[in-house]
């Protein structure tokens, strides 16, 4: 029979030596003989980076061995009882089950005369302490995100959630990296229809390795070829549980500070978690600032080609004069210069990311100045078009979903070639193009571009505008 589907023996050597077969070559794997020279054999198996050693001497070893120093009490079942008084214990029947516990932050107890193994978690490595969220951050809201260890995020949001309604489901995906992956939903508020959609997404989802949620959220979602993200991602704890509320499902991943939020439409990657910590009018405010800064981040440098290479006539004379003479000397059609600026920008962009944080934000901010003015000053570039570009990139940055402000970035691209095509035109038939996508995209069944709710006017009106407290509610609160 082969190591891997072999069934546990009752001799604790003969085991020990089909685990070392598993872990050849593997320095850190430890066999711990615990028992007395009168007892049947007791044998401990663990990786030693892996599990918290300390501890195992001081409450494991030393219970074993008070226990085996009386007498009549040295025997393996002693040890298995000991083991009771630390943790909880599970069976484990074969070997390939055994070797899995042991990777995982698990001791292993093979025991003679016991035909199954014995195991107890005692984790021992070291975890990011909670922060501050890097990339969702606000000035009301709570200041805890997501870390990369699954049991403390979980904790996170059973804190929120003190209910039985919460339910989880969890998958151990990659063959080789053995994954958890926790689906959590609140039963009583989530629809069926895509529970069930989720849950079979989910299951078919055949891997060697998972290290981000990233590779989950490509096998879940409806459109792979989409710019677009259809499955929202959050570093913040309190949006899962509002998304939770609100019918949605999270799915978090073992490894990952990030969790996966799923159904979710175009409206609800537009409002960030901050809009409910902020008094209503205000929230309302930058909800309409945000819309208009979207527009701008998509067609900022478009408009600006097309009007001034195929509708002057639209700009007031005097406007049109400074356009004029900014251009007098620039060799390339606002086209290029648009091209030329724009793959700056980005770059000094992704530059900042890359380099360390205490100079990137130097780097970016002086690197834009000097590039900008250099670029006029040589003739390259005219002032209007470093404006346009400028704003264009600063309103980016308002969009709270980061993966959907990257989508923006890259249609700009084609929307300025359109405009060098046919002005207005090429921009209308581009934007209808986007909107036709737009409406045909789904995330788990439930359209994606769908402001209609079924549940009311009052919560299709929340998708714009966000009431009262007291009357959202009444509402659950969503938004």
């Amino acid at each position: 029979m082969e190591t891997r589907r072999m069934p546990v023996q009752a001799s604790a050597a003969s085991n020990v030596r089909s685990i070392r077969e598993l872990f050849q070559q593997n320095e850190y794997l430890v066999v711990r003989d615990i028992s007395a020279a009168a007892s049947g054999r007791a044998i401990l198996v663990y990786i030693n980076v892996l599990i918290d050693e300390k501890a195992l001497n001081e409450f494991v070893i030393r219970k074993i061995s008070e226990d085996q120093s009386r007498p009549g009490r040295i025997s393996s079942g002693s040890v298995l009882d000991s083991l009771h008084t630390v943790s909880s214990v599970v069976s484990i029947p074969r070997i390939d089950a055994a070797a899995a516990f042991i990777a995982d932050a698990g001791i292993v107890l093979f025991a003679d005369d016991h035909p199954s193994a014995y195991g107890i978690k005692l984790p021992g490595y070291e975890t990011r302490a909670i922060e501050e969220p890097k990339i969702e951050v606000n000035v009301r809201g709570p200041r805890e995100s997501f870390i990369e260890d699954l049991h403390t995020n979980l904790s996170l949001i059973f804190r929120k959630l003190k209910t039985p309604d919460l339910k989880t489901i969890t998958y151990i995906i990659g063959s080789e990296s053995r994954t958890k992956v926790t689906l959590l939903y609140l039963e009583s508020k989530i629809d069926p229809n895509v529970l069930n959609e989720l849950k079979r997404r989910i299951g078919q989802i055949q891997l060697d390795i998972l290290t981000v949620n990233t590779q989950i959220e490509e096998r879940i979602q409806d459109s792979t070829w989409s710019p677009f993200p259809q499955i929202f991602n959050t570093e913040r704890p309190d949006r899962v549980v509002t998304a939770l509320n609100r019918g949605k499902a999270a799915i978090i991943a073992d490894g990952t500070p990030i969790a996966l939020i799923a159904p979710t439409t175009f409206f609800e990657m537009m409002h960030p978690s901050e809009d409910l910590y902020e008094r209503f009018y205000f929230a309302n405010f930058l909800r309409a600032l945000r819309l208009i800064t979207l527009f701008i981040s998509l067609f900022g440098p478009a408009l600006y080609i097309a009007v001034t290479t195929f509708h002057l006539e639209m700009i007031p004379t005097p406007l049109m004069m400074a356009f004029l003479s900014s251009k007098a000397g620039v060799p390339f059609p606002t086209f290029v210069e648009a091209i030329l600026m724009e793959v700056a920008f980005e770059i000094l962009r992704e530059a900042s990311l890359r380099l360390p944080r205490a100079v990137g934000q130097s780097v970016s901010i002086v690197g834009a100045l000097v590039i900008g003015e250099a670029a006029v000053q040589s003739g390259i570039v005219s002032r209007p078009m470093v404006i346009v570009v400028a704003m264009t990139g600063i309103a980016s940055f308002t969009i709270p979903a980061f993966s959907t402000a990257i989508s923006f970035r890259m249609l700009r691209f084609p929307f300025m070639l359109l405009a060098a095509y046919d002005g207005v035109l090429g921009i209308s038939l581009g934007f209808l193009a986007l909107l036709c996508h737009l409406c045909s995209l789904q995330s788990c069944g439930v359209p994606f571009l769908n402001p209609v709710s079924d549940k009311g006017w009052r919560e299709t009106l929340q998708k714009f505008i966000l009431p009262p407290v007291k009357y959202r509610a009444r509402n659950k609160g969503g938004s």
